[in-house]
């Protein structure tokens, strides 16, 4: 039944992404929030990104969204066609070198939508520099190649497994408002926007061209204000600034401690991330 399915099972396809802003390692703290009793319909993540907590929720019906229609079209790619893409990118990660990226980054951006140009978007993501998916004003990926003594690929598994998981989703580019603008009574709609910077540091502001200031912040919380006027269970994912508590001041809200690398210098930095839900969290 549709109510049994949506218990919350720990058993996931692994990410096969690395995505600035990603919460693999944060997945499990976030399902953990979700109470078993909560029998949702449909499941909406509009701010997709590497799709960590859709991944591990293993929910059938699935509306999921992202701005960055490359990316969609990798998951396409992969609901149809998981091995296939697995043999590419075997491939591809085998000539693995600094000038072979290139070359690869090269055709990637001169290239239009094909399995082929998906396998091409996971190897260079495992290939470049710390994963960031970045484009310059043409709209062409411009990150460096990033050294890696190896690169950390899916297994034709992981890739079946995203694969069957994605067959009965919805998948779709765009806006996030439009992305849940038929999310109903019932559903789960999990909302990640990129976060404002932390203590003013720059830290989290190249993870999307977008850079979601306070206007956008403000825009999120009404939407899920919105979302929950309308009977839906809204879940939320941001740093923990005085700004962020205040939009959600009614919510529930439970704070989480992550360690980080910084990038610039080898050392570990302690970031407070916020987890907001408008249930009763476990």
């Amino acid at each position: 039944s549709m109510g049994n399915s949506s218990k919350v099972q720990l058993q996931s396809a692994k990410t096969f992404l690395r995505w600035a802003g990603g919460k693999s390692k944060f997945t499990k703290e976030i399902l953990l929030q979700i109470p078993n009793t909560l029998n949702f319909q449909i499941y909406y993540e509009p701010f997709l990104g590497a799709g960590s907590v859709f991944l591990a929720l293993r929910h059938k019906k699935a509306y999921l969204s992202d701005l960055n229609e490359q990316l969609i079209d990798v998951y396409k790619a992969i609901r149809s066609h998981p091995d296939q893409i697995y043999r590419y990118l075997k491939d591809l990660a085998s000539k693995n070198s600094e000038e072979f990226y290139y070359q690869i980054r090269e055709q990637y951006n001169t290239s239009s939508t094909s399995l082929i140009q998906a396998a091409r978007f996971i190897y260079l993501n495992k290939a470049c520099f710390n994963g960031i998916f970045r484009v310059n004003t043409e709209g062409r990926f411009n990150v460096p190649y990033g050294f890696k003594a190896s690169l950390a690929l899916p297994s034709a598994q992981d890739l079946r497994a995203v694969s069957s998981l994605l067959k009965s989703a919805v998948l779709t580019t765009g806006d996030y408002k439009k992305a849940v603008s038929s999310a109903t009574q019932g559903d789960l709609v999990y909302l990640d926007p990129p976060y404002p910077p932390i203590n003013g540091s720059s830290y989290f502001t190249h993870y999307t061209k977008e850079r979601f200031a306070i206007d956008e912040q403000s825009e999120v919380a009404r939407t899920a204000e919105d979302l929950a006027n309308r009977g839906c269970f809204v879940i939320i994912t941001n740093a923990d600034t005085p700004t962020i508590r205040q939009l959600y001041s009614n919510w529930h809200i439970r704070r989480i401690q992550r360690t980080r690398w910084v990038t610039s210098s080898q050392h570990k930095h302690k970031v407070y991330e916020l987890i907001i839900s408008n249930f009763k969290q476990n």
